[in-house]
């Protein structure tokens, strides 16, 4: 990551399992600032090709490595990864607040229900929620990879299995007046197409969905301009 300009912090979640967290600074002016967070494909590092055109056009970007990625220590599991996020995003707001910006939470994929658990508990203090190639729930997780059709179904058809603290496409229908950005690509590999679309038709109004034809989640490697044009529209 030498290309970008980054502070690493070290945070302390449990006993014996430490965070890390990287805050990016933008190329001139701090226009806003977003708290992003990644998929479960690699740490923060991997990201560093939609990270960069973010700061290249004036946002701040605090990303984390959950326990278990990157140099952070630990296993990770379902209810860890969102207490890494919380400790994290405190630790995001702690830094942000002096700066009297606007704050954006980016939440890709696996990172999606957790984006909009964040936004949900902490509407006051969040300007906009965008969410890119999300998970709509453990639920459709489990339904999309299972690897032959009886689990399939059996996942379908048990969702008390899947009532869980946080699931994307129920929480955000708590989510009043942000607004929110929902971008998933119609040949999206990993995530299916619908899964985007049901969380968007679960959200309030206002509310915008950008159907593209990328790779997942590379809407602001391969579609910069207008990424960066939608994301300050949402933040006007």
């Amino acid at each position: 990551m030498d290309e970008l300009d980054y502070v690493e912090y070290i945070l302390a979640v449990e006993d014996s399992i430490n965070i890390y967290a990287y805050h990016f600074k933008p190329k001139g002016e701090n226009k806003a600032n977003i708290f992003m967070i990644h998929g479960a494909g690699g740490n923060v590092s991997s990201y560093r090709s939609l990270i960069k055109p973010l700061t290249e056009n004036g946002f701040g970007v605090y990303a984390l490595d959950w326990r278990g990625y990157g140099k952070s220590t630990g296993i990770p599991n379902y209810k860890g990864v969102m207490k890494d996020t919380e400790i994290a995003f405190q630790d995001f707001l702690d830094k942000t607040v002096k700066d009297s910006l606007k704050t954006v939470v980016y939440g890709m994929s696996l990172g999606g229900p957790m984006a909009i658990k964040i936004t949900k508990d902490n509407q006051n203090r969040v300007s906009a929620l965008i969410l890119d190639g999300t998970v709509e729930s453990a639920q459709s997780l489990a339904v999309d990879y299972a690897p032959v059709e009886y689990l399939k179904e059996k996942a379908k058809n048990s969702p008390e299995k899947f009532n869980q603290d946080y699931v994307g496409v129920r929480d955000i229908a708590d989510i009043d007046n942000i607004p929110k950005l929902i971008i998933h690509s119609r040949l999206d590999k990993d995530i299916p197409f619908k899964r985007g679309k049901n969380v968007f038709d679960a959200a309030k109004e206002p509310k915008e969905f950008w159907e593209t034809e990328t790779e997942h989640i590379m809407t602001l490697r391969d579609l910069t301009e207008e990424a960066i044009n939608k994301i300050f529209e949402q933040i006007r």
